[in-house]
């Protein structure tokens, strides 16, 4: 099963309309203050009581729709989320089912034989199906069809995510959607929408099947039985499609190494992809360099003592972020931790060599998460330290140090994996903000600078052409990096000690860097504004232009 290219597709281009969900539901901490419907933010009203019998709605229309409104409450059938068994329930209470049970469900493929195989699942799915049986008054002889619908939900349910990225329940869409198969290096992505208007109606893609002797294919199950409410799905390209070419998206974090992605989508998907990037021998560039290393001595071949040094850095690393995200925070010992990991490395002993050391590559999968946890603990410190006015100056900017040098590193993976826009949109977005509200929080409050080479701050309106304007913005963001990059990082020796953000090459010193000043402070301002014009390109190329105006949803 697969959804194919009905034409020759450009690059940013949406596939289909919006589909509406076959069913849905907020994750359990979002049920008092999101729209059980459209899962928009709800205006604050008075706390309800812990077990409140009702969903909230925003509208009139939100709630007409849905015939489940209480909230069902089911007990704890861990690995399955309460989330998982309210969908389960709407999609067997809101839709017309056409299947051949238990292996197909609305045309989705629902794994139901793989995951009953599966101690770690099976149980939980056998007593969701009786609980969904019971709260439905089934009287059939079996749970097969309760079963399907929970083993569907988890098949092939997609998380809905805000704009800062909280994932905020699930939605499970008809083959048009679900049809779609994963790939690390996929064309396609896909946003969410609340929007009830839509320009083109125009569907650019077919469903396809790659063996029809061996899978049944009925053209009824690709009708639509939808609920019409909910978060809408849509599939925008993201490199150019030929006709027949199967669209792919991704099911999972792309920044990742190859043999976590695998075991990533083994452990939720029950598949091992065999893409291009996960067969690429030797591995693929943005692979080779999410697990990379530099050493102190050019070339090392002592693959075992590096492994086990990668292995205790990365631990050290994912230690310090466990402890950051655990209740007992401690920013200030989360950034040393880390820190120390990033620029001290470790040293290895060779029997046939001298010591040396080995650090993580700045893009090293761990690091690039030590570097997000980095920008927000010393965040976290700005605002803890706000009575100390010159702390306070000092941790936001290593915070906005962090952010930018994040953007800079998505970037330079970006253009080896043209795949990975979505996540470099995030991160020069997040660079942009942060760099604004340092600039702002910290500056004379001027706001008119102007950028002499680009002009693009005075004409925002007149981004057309991705590659010509994002050469012009970067060419832009490199100059004013040189200018600032010494002074954001000063007081961060992991970032200090790179040449530029562009450029990982060691300096040659770590010396006392550059006063503050007000220029400073101001090139930071122009900074965060070219930070957000290169994020507002990415964001349209992933998502469409105006993707910033559908209730902040999107993936």
């Amino acid at each position: 099963m697969e959804i194919i290219a009905a034409e020759d597709i450009n690059i940013g281009t949406d596939l289909f309309p919006p589909l509406s969900p076959l069913a849905f539901s907020l994750y359990e901490s979002f049920l008092s203050s999101h729209c059980s419907s459209c899962f928009s933010l709800l205006p604050p009203s008075p706390p309800r009581p812990p077990q409140s019998p009702t969903s909230l709605y925003c509208s009139a229309a939100c709630s007409s729709s849905l015939t489940d409104s209480p909230i069902i409450s089911p007990p704890d059938l861990s690995p399955i989320l309460s989330s998982d068994i309210r969908t389960a329930l709407r999609l067997l209470n809101s839709t017309v089912v056409t299947s051949s049970l238990p292996h197909r469900l609305n045309g989705l493929l629902t794994n139901h034989h793989r995951l009953m195989t599966d101690t770690s699942f099976s149980v939980s799915i056998k007593n969701a199906a009786n609980f969904i049986a019971a709260v439905l008054k089934s009287n059939r002889e079996n749970t097969e069809l309760e079963e399907a619908a929970i083993c569907s939900v988890l098949t092939n349910a997609v998380e809905v995510q805000d704009s800062n990225g909280r994932a905020l329940g699930i939605a499970l869409y008809d083959s048009r959607f679900s049809w779609i198969n994963h790939s690390c290096s996929p064309n396609s992505c896909y946003r969410f929408s609340n929007t009830t208007s839509y320009q083109n109606d125009t569907t650019k893609t077919i469903p396809h099947i790659t063996n029809p002797e061996t899978t049944s294919y009925n053209l009824e199950e690709f009708k639509t039985f939808c609920c019409f409410q909910g978060p809408k799905v849509i599939a925008r390209s993201i490199k150019k499609i030929k006709k027949g070419e199967e669209i792919t998206v991704s099911y999972i974090d792309l920044l990742q190494p190859t043999g976590l992605r695998q075991s990533d989508l083994w452990s939720k998907y029950r598949f091992m992809c065999s893409c291009r990037r996960c067969a690429a021998s030797p591995p693929a560039y943005v692979d080779s360099i999410l697990e990379g290393v530099l050493t102190s001595v050019g070339h090392y071949h002592g693959n075992i003592n590096k492994d086990e040094a990668m292995g205790e850095m990365t631990d050290h690393i994912q230690e310090a972020i466990d402890n950051f995200l655990s209740d007992d925070i401690n920013p200030k010992s989360c950034c040393e931790k880390i820190e120390n990991v990033l620029y001290h490395g470790i040293q290895i002993k060779a029997d046939s060599q001298p010591n040396h050391h080995l650090w993580l590559h700045p893009i090293h999968h761990a690091a690039l998460n030590g570097y997000i946890t980095l920008a927000t603990a010393y965040r976290i410190r700005s605002i803890d330290s706000e009575t100390d006015m010159g702390k306070a100056f000092d941790m936001r900017r290593i915070s906005a140090a962090c952010s930018f040098f994040l953007a800079c590193a998505s970037h330079h993976l970006f253009s080896a994996e043209p795949s990975l826009a979505m996540s470099a949109a995030k991160f020069w977005t997040n660079a942009g903000e942060s760099l604004l509200d340092f600039s702002r929080k910290f500056s004379s409050g001027r706001s008119d600078v102007k950028c002499n080479k680009c002009h693009m701050l005075e004409t925002p309106n007149s981004l057309r052409g991705f590659n010509e304007n994002s050469k012009k913005i970067l060419s832009c963001v490199t100059d004013i990096s040189q200018v600032v990059w010494s002074f954001l990082t000063r007081g961060c020796p992991c970032l200090q000690k790179f040449m530029s953000p562009f450029d990982f090459s060691f300096t040659k010193a770590n010396g006392e860097r550059d006063e503050t000043s007000e220029d400073q402070t101001l090139s930071v301002l122009l900074l965060s504004f070219h930070c957000l014009l290169y994020a507002d390109l990415l964001t349209d190329l992933c998502y469409g232009q105006n993707s910033h105006l559908l209730s902040g949803l999107h993936v």
